[in-house]
């Protein structure tokens, strides 16, 4: 990785970080500010002080509508990143696809407010299937991740794989003086292993459950480490880091099909969702703009 590479990455991960934080932030204003509101009963809420704010056609509440549905719409640039040659080298897919992750977590959770937490009618269907979007983003995105890649965001084949498997453990044998008995004695502390040989959904379930336990077990092997061998907390440091990848890559190696049908059939359940969502909000803006709810601060 060159030295210009990795600052472009620091920079976007402290660009995308800070966003979250902002948003986060400003969420949670609005939320605490406007609870009040929305834990009142319906039927009241026209007498409620804030009610021509905050309803979903007023000065705010019309706002969250009207940016959560830009932040929707701009999700879509992933795609045209992704699939036309026009943007093909306007920055790295991985950035692209950071953005598009979080416009699909803000722009929802806008539109949330948006309805200040009633929906009903034809809405109800655009709402429930923007919801099925997010979650099935996110679990998107944690299938995406087991996938290896290159800097580049190439994805690494089956061979690929297996060379930087072997050159992990040539590593760790000629830094470290571990010979095969002790890699296998690592790995047997660590509780490897891949689930692969059972259903798509127990494998996906067997690797988030790994990955929740991952610290605990590492912290546990640690201390197993440290006791077998006779080293500086620092080189365990580096060691166990080293291994780990191995540990993880030996798991997608194993799981390299199953990983690769459940991004098949996640792309079969996403794109529909995707697809009712955004025909039922075009609908409903077109509606709005209609009968005269313009957004005017």
């Amino acid at each position: 990785m060159t030295s210009e590479h990795k600052k472009n990455r620091n920079l976007y991960h402290f660009f995308l970080t800070a966003l979250y934080l902002i948003f986060a932030l400003v969420y949670i204003y609005f939320l605490i500010t406007g609870s009040n509101f929305y834990l009142t009963e319906i039927n009241k809420r026209p007498h409620h002080s804030d009610y021509r704010s905050l309803r979903p056609a007023g000065s705010i509440g019309h706002g969250f509508g009207v940016i959560g549905s830009f932040l929707m719409i701009a999700m879509l640039s992933y795609s045209l990143r992704k699939r036309t040659r026009i943007f093909k080298n306007a920055g790295h897919l991985t950035h692209w696809l950071g953005f598009h992750i979080f416009c699909g977590i803000a722009g929802p959770l806008l539109v949330i407010l948006h309805s200040s937490f009633k929906v009903q009618g034809l809405i109800a269907v655009s709402f429930w299937s923007m919801i099925a979007v997010a979650t099935s983003g996110i679990l998107g995105r944690y299938i995406y991740l087991q996938i290896p890649r290159a800097i580049s965001g190439k994805e690494l084949d089956l061979e690929e794989l297996q060379s930087t498997n072997i050159s992990l453990a040539r590593q760790l044998k000629t830094e470290y003086k571990l010979n095969d008995n002790d890699i296998e004695k690592i790995e047997e502390w660590y509780g490897i292993g891949t689930g692969e040989q059972k259903s798509l959904g127990l494998t996906l379930l067997f690797m988030i459950t790994k990955d929740i336990l991952r610290p605990v077990r590492l912290f546990k092997l640690r201390k197993r480490v440290s006791r077998k061998y006779n080293l500086p907390r620092s080189t365990i440091k580096k060691l166990l880091k080293i291994f780990e990848r191995k540990v993880l890559l030996e798991r997608r190696i194993s799981a390299w099909q199953a990983i690769h049908q459940m991004f098949h059939y996640w792309h079969v359940i996403h794109k529909p969702f995707a697809f009712i969502m955004y025909i039922i909000m075009i609908i409903h803006i077109l509606v709005a703009v209609y009968v005269g709810y313009i957004w005017i601060f």
